[in-house]
């Protein structure tokens, strides 16, 4: 699933959207300290409120908003054990006419048998149908709009916390008074979910069952025991995960030693695929081979290591997305630094950029510049015109 697929279901996400209606909502409460459920309630949508399908709309979009690889994440189910696992599950209650409660109510065993949150939870389930157009009408056609639309049939899941509010003094109108909240008067933060997930995956106009969609909370973290324990979903390598292991693997070609413009060389042949690919729907990725190659076009000479460290920190032929192991060539993405100094310059820069020992014996940052610097709205000035 891509960011054009995220985007497009998330307009949809409103009140009275006739693209995706939402058909029901289960909403399980669940104990923190014995993980007991306190309370159950499955609501066709369009008998709810408007406030409170308003509430349930925002929770919903939530799971699906957040940079790919960062916040949202497209997992893989583990095969073993498929009869028991949630792939099965979420499966069969697309599949059934029946509400989702016998489904949902297994996997929310599930997540109480593999507890991680500090608090007590509520989770929220919702089948839906999104109705998306594989082509245009043409303007001459007395074929309407729904002539052309494709339907995907999916569930959402949410985690949300339930927060105890600090006693405070409230104004109550009813009886025209003031007194002290009760210690009942909890709230589920719908407007941060702590976990949730999509089921199944979609993109260019097919639904992949053998995938689903997870969201995190926290930017670049995946809760480990949910998405392996819960979902049964094999764990993929977040964006700082693949910049770490892409460095790790250039470590071991290249060792701990770089020319910096050998190293802005790499890059931009590594950043000419994303270019390439800008009106492409998926996101580019670099295999083994396609990475070796592009070493060897910069003038790396060993090379032949580059299959054996993939093996190492891969385990195998792996594809690196792009946009993950290169900085932006949009932006000053490059730091340069030491105890005492922090530069960033942009990755096309990198090639005025040299590091050498004078004849005094001391290391110096050489800089290529095309005009004069400027420190603090002061021009600095030129101390010498001879090479160091």
């Amino acid at each position: 699933m891509n960011k054009k697929d995220l985007a497009d279901l998330r307009k949809e996400f409103k009140s009275n959207s006739y693209m995706t209606p939402i058909k029901e909502v289960y909403s399980v409460y669940l104990k923190k300290d014995n993980s007991e459920i306190i309370k159950k309630e499955l609501t066709p949508f369009d008998m709810m409120d408007s406030e409170k399908n308003e509430l349930y709309l925002n929770n919903f979009k939530k799971i699906l908003t957040g940079t790919i690889d960062s916040k949202i994440f497209e997992l893989d189910f583990n095969v073993e054990n498929l009869e028991e696992s949630s792939q099965a599950l979420l499966s069969k209650a697309l599949d059934s006419s029946e509400s989702l409660v016998e489904y949902s109510d297994k996997i929310v065993d599930k997540i109480s048998k593999n507890y991680t949150y500090d608090t007590d939870i509520v989770i929220n389930f919702a089948k839906a149908e999104y109705y998306k157009a594989n082509k245009k009408p043409r303007e001459d056609s007395d074929d309407s709009i729904e002539d052309y639309m494709q339907a995907f049939e999916f569930i959402l899941c949410s985690i949300n916390k339930v927060d105890i509010p600090k006693k405070v003094l409230k104004f109550d109108y009813a009886a025209m008074t003031f007194k002290a909240n009760s210690a009942l008067d909890t709230t589920i933060n719908l407007n941060s979910p702590l976990d949730g997930f999509m089921f199944p995956s979609f993109s260019e106009g097919y639904s992949d069952v053998n995938k689903l969609v997870y969201y995190s909370s926290k930017s670049k973290q995946l809760n480990l025991k949910f998405v392996e324990e819960v979902l049964n979903c094999n764990v993929k390598q977040t964006g700082i995960e693949e910049k770490e292991s892409f460095n790790a693997i250039l470590n071991d070609v290249i060792g701990d030693k770089i020319k910096a413009d050998v190293m802005q060389e790499i890059y931009e042949k590594i950043n000419e695929k994303l270019e390439d690919s800008v009106d492409e729907e998926e996101e580019p990725t670099m295999n083994m081979n396609q990475i070796k190659r592009v070493l060897e076009d910069s003038g790396i000479e060993n090379t032949e290591v580059v299959e054996s460290a993939f093996q190492e920190i891969c385990g195998g032929d792996y594809a690196f997305k792009v946009k993950n192991i290169i900085p932006d060539f949009n932006s000053k993405s490059i730091k340069i630094e030491n105890e005492n100094t922090s530069i960033i310059i942009n990755p096309r820069d990198l090639s005025a950029i040299k590091q050498i020992v004078n004849e005094n014996g001391t290391r110096c940052l050489v800089i290529e510049l095309s005009d004069d610097v400027s420190i603090n709205g002061f021009k600095l000035e030129n101390e010498s015109e001879k090479p160091i």
